[in-house]
C-alpha cells in the first residue's frame, strides 16, 4: 500500500505548482513522437502531454534522444545516427504544430520558459552511440539544437561502458575510453551539458578526473535507499553537489525500488535522503516516465505486423499530472516549502543557466 495524502497538503501542493516552475529533467519524448507518427498519430505533444504538463505547472521538459537496442543491433552505428536524426526531425515538426511549447537552446530561451512564456523543451542525447568515433558529429548535433548528452546508455560504445540494466544487479567495469575523455572536453567547448546517468562507477570516476564544468545526473536515485547500479552512491551524490550539479529523481519503479506498489513512499525516501546528504540545492525531478513510450512502441510494432509484447507498467506516477501528488506527500512528511520549491524546478533551472550558452 502507498501512503495516503491528505487533502490539505494536496491543496498546498497545487498552489505551489501554480506559482513556481516545475522541471522534468528526463523524458524520452523524441523517440515516442517518432514511433507514434510512424503509427499514424499526429500532434503528439498536444494530444498526449500538454494537458498534464499544464496541470503540473511544467516550465521545462528535458527531452532525450534514445536509440533503442534493436536499431543499434540491426543497423549499427550509422543506423543509430540516422535514427537519432529522424527523432529530432519528428520532435521539431511536432513542436512546430504546438505553439504552447518552445525550444530551449540557450540561457535567454531558458529564462523565457521559466517565466511562463511557453513550455520549454531542451534536447539532449541519451547515449552517443550514433557518433561512433566521429567527434565532429557533436558539433553537428549542436547545430541541430542538441544541448547535452550522456556518453552512453546502459551498454558499451566507443566512448564508455554503461552500468547494468535497471532490472539487473551486476557491477560492470570499464570507464571512459581515450575518445570518451576527448568527447567530454569537446562537449564542454560547445557548452553542452554532460549527464552521468547510465554510466558505471568506473566511468563516474573518470568523469571526475576529466570534466571541468559541472555535470549532472538527469534521472538517477540514491543507492543507499535502493541498491541498484543505476542509482548513485552517497559519495557520488556529494561530488555531484560539490561541483554544482543536480541529481534528478527517477520515477521508474525498478530504480526507485517501489516493487510493492509503495511508489510515493519510495520517491519521498530518495528525495529526503538526498536533501539530507547533499542539501536541497542539488536535487530535482527527472522522472523518466516510460509507460507512454512503451505503449507507442507496441502500437508501432503492431502497425509493422511484429510481435508487440506485453503491457508491463514501469512508472511510479501515472502521468506528469500526478507530480503535485508527490509534492503533497513531501509536504505531508515534513519537508519545508522552500526546499520543495527548489526540488520542483529551481535547481535544474539554475544548473542549465550555468552550463548553456548565453544566447
Amino acid at each position: 500500500m502507498d501512503l495516503p495524502v491528505r487533502e490539505e497538503f494536496l491543496q498546498r501542493a497545487m498552489r505551489l505548482h501554480r506559482t513556481h516552475p516545475v522541471v522534468d529533467a528526463h523524458l524520452d519524448l523524441a523517440g515516442e513522437i517518432l514511433l507514434r507518427k510512424s503509427a499514424g498519430e499526429k500532434s503528439i505533444i498536444r494530444n498526449r502531454y500538454l494537458k498534464q504538463w499544464r496541470q503540473a505547472g511544467i516550465a521545462l521538459i528535458v527531452c532525450s534522444v534514445y536509440v533503442p537496442d534493436e536499431v543499434l543491433l540491426a543497423e549499427g552505428t550509422e543506423g543509430a545516427w540516422q535514427n537519432g536524426l529522424h527523432q529530432l526531425e519528428a520532435l521539431y515538426q511536432d513542436m512546430a504544430d504546438t505553439p504552447e511549447v518552445m525550444p530551449v537552446r540557450n540561457r535567454a530561451e531558458l529564462a523565457r520558459a521559466m517565466a511562463g512564456e511557453a513550455i520549454g523543451i531542451l534536447v539532449y542525447m541519451e547515449g552517443l552511440d550514433g557518433i561512433g568515433e566521429q567527434l565532429e558529429r557533436l558539433e553537428e548535433l549542436y547545430e541541430m539544437g542538441v544541448r547535452g548528452a550522456s556518453l552512453t546508455w546502459s551498454r558499451q560504445n566507443a566512448l564508455a561502458s554503461g552500468c547494468c540494466r535497471a532490472g539487473q544487479h551486476l557491477q560492470i567495469s570499464g570507464g571512459l575510453t581515450k575518445l570518451g575523455k576527448e568527447a567530454v572536453k569537446e562537449m564542454e567547448r560547445l557548452s553542452m551539458f554532460l549527464d552521468v546517468s547510465h554510466l558505471n562507477d568506473d566511468g563516474f570516476e573518470d568523469v571526475k578526473k576529466t570534466a571541468v564544468k559541472p555535470f549532472c545526473a538527469t534521472h538517477s536515485n540514491a543507492r543507499d535507499v535502493y541498491d541498484n547500479y543505476r542509482n548513485l552512491t552517497v559519495s557520488q551524490l556529494k561530488y555531484l553537489a560539490e561541483q554544482e550539479g543536480v541529481a534528478g529523481l527517477n520515477g521508474c519503479r525498478y530504480i526507485a525500488g517501489s516493487l510493492a506498489g509503495n511508489h510515493l513512499e519510495m520517491l519521498c525516501r530518495h528525495l529526503e535522503y538526498e536533501v539530507n546528504a547533499v542539501g536541497e540545492c542539488h536535487v530535482g525531478f527527472g522522472f523518466d516516465l516510460c509507460d507512454s513510450y512503451g505503449e507507442a512502441r507496441r502500437l508501432f510494432r503492431q502497425k509493422q505486423g511484429m510481435e508487440a509484447g506485453g503491457e508491463e507498467k514501469e512508472d511510479c506516477l501515472l502521468s506528469h499530472g500526478q507530480i503535485p501528488l508527490l509534492t503533497a506527500a513531501l509536504l505531508q512528511r515534513g519537508m519545508e516549502e522552500e526546499k520543495v520549491i527548489r526540488v520542483m524546478g529551481e535547481n535544474f533551472a539554475a544548473y542549465f543557466a550555468r552550463v548553456l550558452p548565453p544566447g
